[in-house]
C-alpha cells in the first residue's frame, strides 16, 4: 500500500528545466534512478540526461528543482544509489501553474510527493560587456579570493598549465583544451570546471566562441563524468546556476559587497568546483585584457 501523498508548496525549478518539460509530452512519465547523493540534494539520471533535485531554494541547481527541506529530509533516509523515481509532470491549460509528482520507491514502502506550483527561477545566461566586468575589479577580487590557491590547480599536473596560461607564455589551443577534459578527480573534474568558467564568459561577453568550440571537438575524443557533461550542456544551451546570475547582476550594479559574497558563495561548491571555474574566469579575463593591450601596442 502506498503511502499518503506528502506536498510540497514551496518548490523551485530553473528556467532550463521547466522549457525542457514545456518540449515534452505532457502525458509521458519520465523514470529516472538516483546516480549520486549529497547532503544538499541528489543527481537523478533520467535517460541521457542528468537532473539535480535540491533541499530548499538555496540549493536550486541549473539542470534541476528543489524540494522543500522537511519533505527532502523524509525521502532523504530511505534513499540510495540506484533508487527509482517516477516523475509526472502536470501543466494548468493557461501555463500559468506547473507540478510535479514524484513516486520515489523507497522501502519499506513508495513514497509520492506533490510539488505543487513550482516557481520558476531564470537562470538564462545575462550578456555583460568586457568593460563592466574590468570597471567592477573583479580581477582584484578573484585574486584576493585567491581561487586559484584553492583550486585543483594548485598541484600538479594541473598547476603546469595554470602556471604557462597565466604568464602569458600559452594561449590556449585544441591541445590544451582536450588535457583538460575530466583532469582532476571527483564528479566535476578540476580541468571541466575550469574550461566551464571560460566558456560562460565567452558567453556572457559575447566573444568569439573560441574554447566553446575547442571544448566541443574535444568532447567527441575524451570522456568526462556524466555531471561534468550536465553542465556542460547546460552551458553550451545558455543556462548557467543561479549564483552566477547573483555575481553578473552585482557586477553590472558595481556592488562591490555583493561582488564578493557571490565569489564566496560559488567558492564554497564542492572541494574545489568553485575556485576551479573561478580560476576559468579570472583566466579568460586576463587573457582577453592581454589582447587588448597587443592590439592597442600594434
Amino acid at each position: 500500500m502506498v503511502q499518503e501523498s506528502l506536498i510540497s508548496e514551496h518548490a523551485y525549478i530553473s528556467s532550463y528545466m521547466r522549457n525542457y518539460f514545456r518540449q515534452i509530452n505532457p502525458t509521458r512519465r519520465l523514470q529516472g534512478k538516483v546516480h549520486s547523493i549529497f547532503s544538499n540534494g541528489f543527481n537523478l539520471k533520467v535517460g541521457k540526461r542528468l537532473w539535480f533535485v535540491g533541499k530548499g531554494e538555496a540549493y536550486l541547481s541549473a539542470i534541476g528543482f528543489t524540494i522543500d527541506t522537511e519533505n527532502f529530509d523524509l525521502i532523504a533516509q530511505g534513499l540510495s544509489v540506484g533508487t527509482l523515481i517516477k516523475i509526472s509532470p502536470h501543466c494548468s491549460s493557461a501555463g500559468k501553474q506547473f507540478d510535479l509528482v514524484l513516486t520515489v520507491y523507497v522501502r519499506p514502502q513508495p513514497m509520492i510527493l506533490i510539488l505543487t506550483s513550482i516557481q520558476n527561477v531564470d537562470v538564462s545566461i545575462p550578456r555583460i560587456p568586457l568593460e563592466d566586468w574590468y570597471a567592477s575589479d573583479i580581477l582584484q577580487k578573484l585574486e584576493q579570493a585567491q581561487v586559484r590557491q584553492n583550486s585543483g590547480f594548485a598541484a600538479p599536473p594541473l598547476d603546469q598549465i595554470d602556471a604557462r596560461l597565466s604568464e602569458g607564455s600559452a594561449e590556449f589551443s585544441a591541445d590544451t583544451v582536450q588535457s583538460l577534459i575530466g583532469a582532476g578527480i571527483g564528479l566535476t573534474p578540476s580541468g571541466d570546471d575550469f574550461l566551464q568558467g571560460m566558456i560562460l564568459l565567452e558567453q556572457i561577453t559575447q566573444s568569439k566562441p573560441i574554447i566553446a568550440d575547442f571544448t566541443r571537438q574535444a568532447l567527441q575524443i575524451r570522456s568526462t563524468t556524466d555531471v561534468s557533461l550536465a553542465y556542460y550542456q547546460t552551458l553550451f544551451d545558455g543556462y548557467i546556476h543561479p549564483t552566477w546570475r547573483h555575481l553578473c547582476s552585482a557586477i553590472q550594479n558595481r556592488d562591490s559587497s555583493k561582488i564578493t559574497a557571490a565569489i564566496q558563495h560559488i567558492q564554497a561548491y564542492g572541494a574545489t568546483s568553485g575556485n576551479d571555474s573561478l580560476l576559468g574566469v579570472l583566466t579568460f579575463l586576463r587573457q582577453a585584457k592581454r589582447r587588448q593591450l597587443w592590439e592597442n601596442e600594434s
